[in-house]
């Protein structure tokens, strides 16, 4: 997540400009915090889609297509891109709609966070994101429902009471380690982790 707020972070302090009226995008990093080439392509078949330039991972991006889409759309797409790559997610095929929704929320997530989206304009883009069949062909991700206060709901941090230091300092043991794990048996080792907490 750090990696996905500093690439926002740049892209509202100067990385994302406007030149000859449309927005430009650039910062975005993958998981391992190798930057991602971002380039504004007016024959780029999609609105923001992920790709190969040169043997390097790029979000293509085109401001050009769908002219009713807004600029916070726009930047909600691309951001959608940024995360995935920023998750390790797949760029050789098409997203799952698990994957998509995922994506949807890491990058809505960092929007927030950094202040290129403020909370109070969810409702806003929410009702922007309807798009018939003929869309869906030049938006990224497979076709799907967008449900952005859920994706704010499961987002917002739930602070432990106070006076437990001894538990917190143990589950943030579990959920760091959970946070790096990319093996199959991850959660379930992060159950065993915070069973054991539970009795300190």
């Amino acid at each position: 997540m750090r990696m996905l707020l500093v690439c926002l972070f740049v892209m509202l302090s100067g990385g994302a400009s406007t030149a000859f009226g449309a927005p430009s995008y650039h910062g975005c990093v993958d998981a391992a915090g190798r930057p991602v080439v971002s380039a504004a392509d007016p024959f780029a078949t999609a609105v923001a889609r992920s790709a190969f330039e040169a043997g390097r991972p790029a979000i293509l991006y085109n401001p050009g297509l769908l002219p009713r889409l807004s600029d916070s759309a726009r930047l909600f797409f691309y951001a959608h891109e940024c995360a995935r790559h920023h998750l390790g997610l797949p760029l050789e095929r098409r997203l799952t709609v698990e994957e998509a929704r995922r994506a949807d929320c890491h990058g809505l997530d960092g929007l927030l966070r950094s202040g290129l989206l403020g909370a109070d304009a969810l409702v806003v883009l929410q009702a922007e994101l309807r798009f018939d069949a003929g869309e869906w062909g030049v938006l990224p991700g497979p076709p799907r429902g967008f449900d952005l206060l859920g994706c704010r709901r499961a987002s917002m941090l739930v602070v432990p009471p106070g006076g437990r230091e001894q538990w917190n300092a143990c589950a943030r043991v579990c959920a760091d380690t959970l946070r790096w794990c990319r093996g199959a048996d991850c959660q379930a080792a992060y159950d065993r982790c915070a069973a054991l907490c539970d009795h300190r």
